[in-house]
C-alpha cells in the first residue's frame, strides 16, 4: 500500500513539475535556438521577417511573452512560493527568446559565412521582486530589447499574473564571435532596422541601465573610515 502511494505521489511530482525533470532545462532551452535557426531559415519566413522590419524599425521594442506556470519543485518550502533562484531559469529561455525573436536573421547570415554561431553570454542581471508567485500559479514573462551601447545590449523581462507585475529583471549580455564581440548596432542594423528611427528610444531607455554599463565603480568602492 504505502509503496503504491510513494510511487503515485512522485509520479503527480513528476507530471506537474516537469521542468526540473532531469535533462528538461535543455530540451527548452535549445527548442528555442531550435525554432528559429533552423524552422524559420527559409525565405517565405525571412521575408515576413523583413516586412515587419520595413513597415515598422520600433518593432524591434515589441514584447515577446512566453507563458508557464509555478511548479511545486520550483517552490520555498518555507514560504512555499516560487523560489527566487528559479526566476533565474525562467530568465534564461526568455532572453534567449526575445533576441532571437527579433534578431535571429543576423545569426542565420553569420552562419552562412563563417560556418558558425555567435553567441550571447549574460555579463549582468538585477532582478526585483514585487510579489510572490504561488504554486500552480500561471504567469507569463514580457520580454523586450530595452537598448544598448558599444558593447552591450540590455533586455527588460517582467514576469506577470494576470496583469500584475510580479517580477523585473534586466539583463546586460553581449554578442560574441570566439573572444572577438560583436557591436549590437551592427547586429541590429544587419536585420534591417533603421538605425535613425530606433535611436531616441535607445538612447532615452539607456539612461536607466547606466549602473549596469561598468563594475568598475563597485570595484573602487572603499570601506575605510
Amino acid at each position: 500500500m504505502w509503496t503504491e502511494i510513494a510511487i503515485a505521489s512522485a509520479s503527480v511530482i513528476a507530471v506537474t513539475s516537469y521542468k526540473y525533470l532531469p535533462l528538461v532545462y535543455f530540451v527548452r532551452f535549445y527548442a528555442i535556438p531550435i525554432k528559429y535557426l533552423r524552422f524559420r531559415k527559409s525565405p517565405k519566413n525571412l521575408k515576413k521577417f523583413s516586412d515587419t522590419v520595413a513597415n515598422s524599425s520600433m518593432s524591434l521594442f515589441g514584447p515577446v511573452t512566453r507563458h508557464t506556470y509555478c511548479a511545486p519543485l520550483e517552490c520555498d518550502f518555507f514560504g512555499f512560493h516560487k523560489n527566487n533562484a528559479t526566476y533565474q531559469t525562467e530568465l534564461d529561455l526568455n532572453r534567449t527568446e526575445v533576441l532571437l525573436a527579433k534578431l535571429y536573421p543576423f545569426f542565420l547570415r553569420f552562419h552562412e559565412k563563417t560556418g558558425r554561431y555567435p553567441y550571447v553570454p549574460l555579463a549582468t542581471i538585477g532582478i526585483y521582486f514585487l510579489k510572490e508567485i504561488s504554486p500552480f500559479q500561471s504567469y507569463s514573462i514580457e520580454n523586450r530589447i530595452l537598448g544598448w551601447d558599444e558593447k552591450w545590449i540590455f533586455v527588460l523581462s517582467k514576469f506577470l499574473v494576470g496583469e500584475r507585475v510580479v517580477c523585473l529583471s534586466v539583463g546586460k549580455l553581449v554578442f560574441k564571435d570566439g573572444r572577438k564581440t560583436i557591436k549590437p548596432a551592427d547586429v541590429i542594423e544587419d536585420c534591417g532596422y533603421d538605425r535613425e528611427k530606433i535611436e531616441k528610444v535607445r538612447a532615452q531607455n539607456l539612461q536607466y541601465v547606466k549602473s549596469f554599463v561598468d563594475p568598475q565603480d563597485f570595484l573602487d568602492l572603499t570601506f575605510s573610515g
